[in-house]
């Protein structure tokens, strides 16, 4: 028992420092703009918000497994080790669930037929992306095929066919949030001076 106490105290505090790193760079991504957004960029938030993400998983999932363990002990009925392990199991089958299905990747993004995957996009390849039906913005170094994007637009299409085929980077933080970002890796399509994801026409083909 000794040892799960340890366990639960170790992962809370760590937890907490997690926590706290989420909730910053949180913050920061959501408003860059704001005394905190100004300590780091958006790409540096954004990495460190995803490394302590990845960091707060196994930390919950010990820290819950702990206490779980804890609680059952103080109940007569549930102390017993063969209920305990079933209880644990139970955790442990179902926080796995949760991560495989985060992992499993869902559809492909869009790489135009007309564009080799052996592309290396630059600026002067993405500028050439520039209409209504083949627009492609970079984000902080990174590209995206936006065209399927300009009809649902919540701001509207000349949101974005002002930007088709430009480095959209400045304009892109000053008037969204983290969670567009997150929307907005749907539409990744590679990174500049790196080749064009493999596998990335069957979304184009489906748009068409």
């Amino acid at each position: 028992m000794k040892r799960v106490t340890k366990v639960l105290i170790a992962s809370g505090e760590l937890l907490i420092a997690v926590s706290l790193v989420l909730v910053a760079t949180g913050l920061a991504m959501n408003n860059p703009g704001s005394a905190i957004g100004s300590l780091m960029s958006y790409e540096t938030a954004r990495r460190a918000h995803t490394i302590a993400s990845y960091l707060f998983i196994p930390l919950f999932y010990a820290h819950a497994a702990a206490g779980i363990y804890i609680a059952l002990g103080r109940f007569e009925s549930l102390k017993r080790p063969g209920v305990r392990k079933a209880v644990l199991s139970v955790w442990t089958i179902g926080i796995a669930v949760l991560v495989v299905s985060w992992l499993i990747p869902q559809g492909s993004l869009s790489v135009p037929p007309s564009v080799s995957a052996s592309t290396v996009p630059t600026l002067e390849e993405v500028a050439k992306h520039s209409t209504e039906n083949d627009c492609w913005v970079v984000v902080e170094n990174r590209v995206y095929n936006v065209t399927s994007l300009i009809d649902t637009h919540p701001g509207g299409r000349e949101a974005i066919l002002k930007y088709c085929g430009t480095n959209a980077t400045e304009v892109f933080f000053n008037e969204h949030t983290e969670r567009d970002y997150e929307v907005l890796q749907q539409y990744y399509i590679g990174t500049i001076g790196e080749p064009l994801i493999k596998n990335a026409t069957k979304r184009k083909e489906k748009d068409d």
